[in-house]
């Protein structure tokens, strides 16, 4: 029976202390331990976080945007190539980065701070794509969307269906996206629980939209089909869905920086 209320006495000196509140000469190198959720503009993230000193902290997670889907459909100009004259089409989002980010906190009485690191993932952050196979067989892989002008084989531009009668379209960035931001809260809370925000932008690049294309290279003195970035500029059919895949590639290279505002809930392990 004493043995027992010794271990109790003993755990709960134990807990005590580790609930106690730190001390500014408590934050040493990575003498602490402590475990976040986030939720943001940049999704859902898990992460841990240790202090290198009282000024200065590392985070390192992953980061998700849940994929979300967007259906939609376009009518279609070759009644020859397809199967339909129009065809349903779906977007799904695919963000998805690990993360490690450095925390400056440059006043002693204050948990502001700046923040510098990078998210580091795959290039693709959504991708477009028809419901079902639209292209009459004898066209896959060869043809597909007609974008750019059939007046001359100079201007033609296609989007081509694959080997199993799908056209897709990814939406890329850089795989590196460095971040600067400012915020609020510690990653390694004074006390057990804390709350820390983020305010920041990540540098995306250069956007783009890549899929199978088709069109003529003068090099090679031929048709050639290869995948790589679509040219709005060669986008020049009247159909005014096609009108739309132009704008929309538009709007998209603006996007060379991605805002990110979120809220993290840490609790510090140890």
């Amino acid at each position: 029976m004493k043995r027992l209320l010794l271990v109790c006495v003993m755990a709960a000196l134990g807990i005590g202390k580790s609930l106690a509140q730190l001390a500014p000469e408590d934050y040493k190198y990575f003498n602490h331990l402590s475990a976040g959720i986030s939720l943001g503009l940049d999704g859902i993230g898990f992460d841990v976080a240790a202090p290198m000193t009282y000024n200065f902290a590392v985070r390192a997670g992953y980061t998700f945007m849940p994929r979300i889907k967007y259906s939609n459909d376009i009518k279609l100009d070759n009644s020859a190539v397809f199967t339909a004259p129009q065809v349903d089409i779906e977007g799904k989002l695919k963000m998805g980065d690990f993360h490690l980010l450095f925390d400056y906190y440059p006043f002693k009485k204050s948990s502001f701070h700046l923040t510098a690191g990078a998210y580091i993932g795959g290039r693709t952050i959504a991708s477009v794509y028809n419901a079902g196979p639209f292209v009459k067989e004898a066209y896959w892989g060869n043809s597909g969307i007609e974008l750019g002008s059939t007046r001359s084989i100079y201007s033609q531009y296609s989007l081509v269906a694959g080997d199993d009668g799908n056209i897709n379209l990814d939406m890329k960035v850089n795989a590196f996206k460095p971040y600067v931001g400012i915020g609020f809260g510690r990653a390694i809370t004074k006390h057990r629980v804390g709350v820390q925000f983020d305010l920041g932008v990540q540098f995306w690049g250069k956007p783009g939209v890549y899929g199978n294309v088709k069109y003529f290279d003068y090099e090679e003195g031929d048709f050639v089909i290869r995948n790589e970035r679509l040219e709005r500029g060669r986008i020049t059919t009247d159909n005014e869905d096609y009108k739309d895949i132009s704008e929309a590639i538009r709007i998209m290279e603006k996007f060379r920086v991605y805002p990110v505002l979120k809220i993290r809930v840490n609790c510090r392990i140890f």
